[in-house]
C-alpha cells in the first residue's frame, strides 16, 4: 500500500468516526411517527409463531378446566383472605381482558402505522365502532368451553365509557360498540351486560388498575382463572416483583397471559413519562424513541432477569 493509499484510507476511516460520533451526539435518528409499530404489528399479524403461542396458551386453559381450574381456592389476589368455605359456596368465574387477549385489534394498529401515526382516541374510537375485530386463535374455543364447564365469563376492558361520547340513547357508546362486537363472535354471555366492565363506567371505576373491578365480581362469585396479555390484568407489577416466587406457581394453572408486543404496562414502563405536554406528535415520538433506545441492554447483568 502506497502512502498516498494509506492517507486516504485514514482520512476515511476518521470521516466514518466522525459521522458515528456525531450521530451519537445528537441522538437516534429522528422516527418516522408508527414506525415503531411495524415489526411489532407484523408480528402479531404475520409470525406463525404468535398464532401458536396464543393457540398453546388457550389450549392449556382448556385442559387446566378439569385440573387446577376445578380446585378450591381462587385465582385472585382480592380473595386471597377469603374464608374457604365461603369461597366454596360461591358460583364460580373466569375474569378475561378484551384486547389482544380475545379481541385482535392488530388492523387498528397496522392502519396507523401505514398513514404514518400512532394510538390516539379518535381514531380508536372509530375503530370500535366498527366492531369487527376478529378472535385471537384460540380464544372463543376456550371460552365456549369454560362456559359449559359452569364457569360464567366476566369481559373486564379499560376501553372506556367516556363522557364526551354520551348522547341522548346511549350512555356509553363504546359499551354499545364492544357488545356488538362480542356478539358477533358468539361469545359466552355475550348478550349479558353485567358480563361485561368498562374502565370510567362508574365512578370508582376510574382508573386503569382493575383491582376493584377484581373486588367487585369477588363480592358475588370465586374467580378461578384470569385471562389477561397484560401483568396488570392479574396484578400490580409492582406486586408481581415483590411476590414473583410466591406467585409464579399461579402462571399456567389459574393465571395465562398472552404476548403482546404492540403495546402495554411493559412499555410505559420503559418510555412512559418522555412527553411533555407542550411538544407536538413528532417531538414526542422522538423523545420515546430516545428513552426506549437508553433502556436498551447491551450487555447482560446480575439484575437483568429482575429488571423487569
Amino acid at each position: 500500500m502506497t502512502h498516498v493509499s494509506r492517507n486516504l484510507l485514514l482520512r476515511g476511516l476518521m470521516l466514518l468516526l466522525s459521522m458515528a460520533f456525531s450521530a451519537a451526539a445528537i441522538g437516534v435518528e429522528p422516527p418516522v411517527i408508527g414506525r415503531e409499530q411495524v415489526n411489532a404489528t407484523l408480528w402479531m399479524q404475520r409470525a406463525a409463531e404468535y398464532e401458536i403461542s396464543a393457540l398453546q396458551i388457550y389450549r392449556l386453559a382448556t385442559e387446566r378446566l378439569a385440573t387446577t381450574i376445578a380446585a378450591p381456592g381462587s385465582a385472585a389476589l382480592e380473595q386471597q383472605n377469603t374464608d374457604a368455605r365461603r369461597l366454596a359456596t360461591m358460583p364460580t368465574a373466569i375474569i378475561v381482558d378484551l384486547d389482544e387477549t380475545v379481541l385482535d385489534n392488530s388492523f387498528y394498529q397496522a392502519r396507523r402505522a401505514l398513514l404514518g401515526g400512532e394510538y390516539d382516541e379518535p381514531s380508536w374510537q372509530a375503530w370500535m365502532r366498527e366492531a369487527s375485530a376478529p378472535a385471537i386463535a384460540g380464544s372463543v374455543e376456550f371460552l365456549r368451553a369454560a362456559s359449559r364447564a359452569g364457569h360464567k365469563i366476566f369481559y373486564m376492558t379499560n376501553r372506556e365509557c367516556r363522557l364526551i361520547d354520551v348522547t341522548p340513547d346511549d350512555a356509553c357508546p363504546a359499551r354499545t360498540a364492544t357488545l356488538r362486537n362480542l356478539q358477533a363472535l358468539n361469545l359466552p354471555n355475550a348478550a349479558d351486560r353485567d358480563a361485561l366492565s368498562l374502565r370510567r363506567e362508574r365512578p370508582e371505576w376510574e382508573s386503569s388498575d382493575k383491582t376493584v373491578r377484581r373486588k367487585w365480581i369477588a363480592e358475588t362469585h370465586r374467580i378461578v382463572a384470569l385471562v389477561g396479555d397484560d401483568l396488570r390484568d392479574f396484578v400490580d407489577r409492582s406486586v408481581y416483583a415483590e411476590r414473583a416466587n410466591e406467585l409464579a406457581p399461579l402462571l399456567g394453572t389459574r393465571w395465562f397471559l398472552l404476548p403482546n408486543s404492540m403495546y402495554g404496562s411493559w412499555e410505559r414502563a420503559v418510555s412512559g413519562g418522555a412527553c411533555t405536554s407542550n411538544m407536538s406528535a413528532a417531538e414526542c415520538a422522538a423523545a420515546t424513541t430516545r428513552k426506549r433506545y437508553q433502556a436498551l441492554q447491551p450487555e447482560p447483568s446480575a439484575g437483568a432477569a429482575t429488571s423487569r
